[in-house]
């Protein structure tokens, strides 16, 4: 590159950077301190990044940068980038019958596609506490192997005839990733997304020791870990220096796949209209349209604004509905935050990439 490029260049970074600041996020910051104190929790996280690089992270109580929790059903937004990862691969069609794959899936139930088993239309729902998902004596397989002879479709539902959130239709979906894959759902989620990313600290172990991977609800992490599978998702498919996904199969992840579609289940606080991708809700408030998140039962928040590349996780948990206090919270935390993000140039803490550290972008 001639050197009065890389001078211009470099003069506009120096500009860019003198008028910028970190942003401090003092609001959403005052009000996550406040539900941590309200619901008597040990600890939290807070984390706020954009694909250029880390601009906050900030602990509280006994929380640390070594801290791991289970993450509940915020397992469903990493278990989607395997499921269209093996898409885009091409070891596995989105839109195929799973009896392609797992030929125990018979009538009506082999019809199911990996895309209506990770948006929750597949024609199951309601059963995140159903035992074969729970049982730890046994391998997904032979969990998926008594779901294909002995749990049938919901009564009244149909394959692709309603959104109805749970966890079997995932489960399966797992299977099918471990048979085109090349073997072990978690071994292969840490090999083909975790070490490219540098992370350490995610499994599916966070409900006790199994090989029966919880796949929509049972793996857990620290906060800087989820942090950089975020970031991935927010560049586009692109992080740490490895090319994880395409950019087109992150965009599949926000593509809402409820539709028009009855609502036979919705958690409680999904609050009308449900809008869901793949393993992510969508974003129904104008303040941030393009943003999808995946809420976990315990309180963990993972969630990207795609038309920003501004991304974040809140870290906490806590019991059985403290989501009742944490989802209103967390709302208000994320006004606060793109409002300040849109008001402010702000200055990243860390980069991500030498590329960006240089000052240019090649995505």
């Amino acid at each position: 590159m001639p050197r009065s490029i890389v001078a211009l260049a470099s003069l506009a970074l120096a500009a860019t950077q003198a008028v910028a600041a970190p942003c401090t996020f003092d609001g959403p910051r005052a009000t996550f301190a406040e539900l941590i104190a309200s619901e008597g929790l040990p600890g939290g996280g807070f984390l706020v990044g954009t694909s250029q690089g880390l601009l906050a992270e900030h602990y509280y109580g006994s929380y640390t940068p070594d801290t791991v929790v289970p993450i509940a059903s915020a397992s469903k937004l990493l278990g989607a980038a395997r499921i269209v990862q093996v898409a885009e691969r091409g070891q596995a069609d989105l839109d195929a019958p799973v009896s392609t794959v797992l030929p125990q899936f018979t009538g009506v139930k082999g019809t199911m596609t990996l895309r209506q088993m990770f948006s929750h239309t597949a024609g199951y729902g309601n059963d995140s506490a159903s035992p074969v998902l729970l049982d730890d004596g046994i391998t997904l397989a032979q969990a998926v192997d008594l779901i294909a002879c002995c749990r049938p479709l919901n009564s009244g539902y149909s394959v692709g005839g309603q959104f109805s959130y749970g966890g079997i239709s995932m489960h399966v979906a797992g299977r099918v990733a471990e048979v085109v894959g090349g073997g072990d759902w978690e071994q292969r989620w840490q090999s083909e997304i975790g070490a490219p990313l540098g992370i350490s600290t995610i499994d599916w172990q966070g409900l006790g020791p199994t090989a029966n991977y919880g796949i929509g609800g049972s793996a857990r992490s620290s906060l800087r870990d989820y942090g950089r599978f975020l970031q991935m998702l927010a560049n586009d498919g692109y992080g740490n220096h490895h090319r994880v996904l395409r950019g087109s199969s992150v965009a599949e992840l926000g593509v809402d796949r409820v539709e028009d579609r009855p609502i036979a289940y919705a958690p409680p606080n999904a609050a009308p209209p449900v809008r869901y991708g793949l393993g992510a809700w969508l974003s129904t408030q104008a303040v941030a349209p393009s943003l999808l998140h995946s809420l976990g039962a315990f309180g963990f928040l993972p969630w990207v604004d795609r038309e920003r590349r501004l991304y974040g996780a809140f870290m906490i948990r806590g019991s059985g509905g403290v989501n009742d206090a944490a989802y209103p919270a967390y709302a208000t935390m994320l006004a606060g935050i793109i409002t300040e993000f849109d008001a402010a140039a702000c200055t990243p803490i860390a980069l991500e990439d030498g590329i960006f550290a240089a000052g240019f972008e090649a995505f």
